[in-house]
């Protein structure tokens, strides 16, 4: 890339200083006309010394350069800034690239503890460089092979600075040899709807209404009114039960919700300009790590981006009592497991207060009931 340099000449007789330019071969690229007594010029670098040198009563003096020479004076100019750059680009890519937190999830924390071992030898550890997916993969397969009894799958993944190794115990079907003679009995009141006896005799009818402790499933295998064994009591009750909830409802409702999307990004920071590309809307951020120098106001660093959503509504009566509706629901719906379901619902009482109403509903639902309750046999009890 050449280099030029802008020279403002001034003086009386432009023309004779243009003579002498060319009489010294100094290679004029270009005249721009300021005045009558002005013009700029514009040569190569290699020619300034040779301008500087005629003997003129001429006022010689450089405005500006381009090429490679601006771009040089550029670089000497913002050279701190530069190097800062780049060894912060560079700072981050060995942050981005090492384990900070080695995060073993599984219930049994002995077998936690073996297998942080063994990733502790295989460079699996804080401040130790990231694995690659093969050499995570080949690590996992190790990991299975040794411990085949004990682990039922692994699985080992890089989640920014972050190693995540999740486990699942084999565990081996336990036979309960337990020799505790039990009852089931109602675990709450309501109308018994099915009962599924395994072991122990039934003492209820489908459709009858129970209170709760009452028996359901008796551990008191009798015959002709006598007790002939006892045994430990199993099987599954489920009832209809009933619930009364009361929610209260805003009719302005506003909420912050944090969705599950979030990402690292790399920011940098110029004295108070704050340079970050986010694809989220509304989000908030959270610093991970940052390089800066007080000398130099510039900041560059790695920061976690979470989406969230601000829900800012303002709902009419019957708005707010259709939302109202499908909380209480929720919170219901919260208890109840998978077999287990609302069969009716009712609104009940609603009224309006200071900017809210308050809604009570009835709901109707299918659950188990069933309970162990310890058997003593009568013997023992005289």
């Amino acid at each position: 890339m050449n280099s030029y340099y802008i020279v403002s000449i001034k003086g009386k007789n432009i023309n004779n200083f243009l003579h002498k330019c060319n009489q010294n071969n100094i290679n004029i690229l270009r005249i721009k006309n300021i005045s009558n007594k002005e013009i700029l010029i514009t040569i190569n670098t290699y020619d300034i010394n040779k301008l500087f040198k005629i003997k003129s009563i001429y006022k010689i003096k450089i405005m500006n350069s381009k090429g490679a020479l601006k771009l040089k004076e550029i670089l000497n100019r913002n050279l701190i800034l530069i190097i800062f750059f780049f060894l912060g680009i560079i700072f981050l890519s060995v942050l981005s690239n090492t384990i900070f937190n080695v995060q073993i999830i599984g219930d049994n924390k002995e077998l936690n503890e073996k297998i942080e071992k063994i990733l502790n030898q295989n460079g699996i550890r804080n401040y130790q460089f990231k694995k690659s997916y093969k050499e995570l993969n080949e690590i996992k397969n190790n990991i299975m092979e040794e411990f085949k009894d004990e682990i039922e799958w692994i699985e080992i993944t890089n989640i920014g600075t972050k190693v995540e190794v999740k486990i699942v115990e084999r565990k081996l079907p336990v036979k309960n040899t337990s020799k505790e003679y039990t009852n089931i009995v109602a675990g709450k009141s309501g109308v018994v709807r099915k009962i599924y006896a395994e072991e122990g005799e039934k003492q209820v009818l489908l459709n009858t209404y129970v209170n709760k402790g009452d028996i359901i499933i008796s551990g008191e295998i009798t015959k002709e009114e006598d007790v002939k064994k006892y045994v430990h009591a199993k099987g599954k009750v489920y009832a209809e039960v009933w619930y009364n909830v009361t929610i209260e409802f805003p009719l302005k409702y506003k909420e912050k919700i944090y969705t599950k999307n979030k990402c690292k990004r790399l920011y940098m920071k110029l004295s108070d300009k704050y340079i970050s590309l986010s694809k989220y809307k509304t989000f908030e951020r959270k610093k991970l790590h940052s390089l800066k120098n007080k000398r130099v106001p510039f900041e560059i660093g790695i920061e976690e981006e979470r989406e969230v959503k601000i829900i800012n509504d303002k709902y009419s009566i019957n708005e707010a009592k259709i939302k109202a509706i499908e909380k209480a629901k929720e919170k219901v719906l919260q208890t109840l497991d998978n077999n287990e379901y609302i069969i009716s619902e009712k609104p009940l009482n609603f009224k309006e207060k200071n900017s809210k109403i308050v809604l009570e509903m009835f709901f109707s639902c299918f659950e188990e009931i069933s309970k162990e309750q310890k058997l003593i046999p009568r013997d023992e009890k005289e």
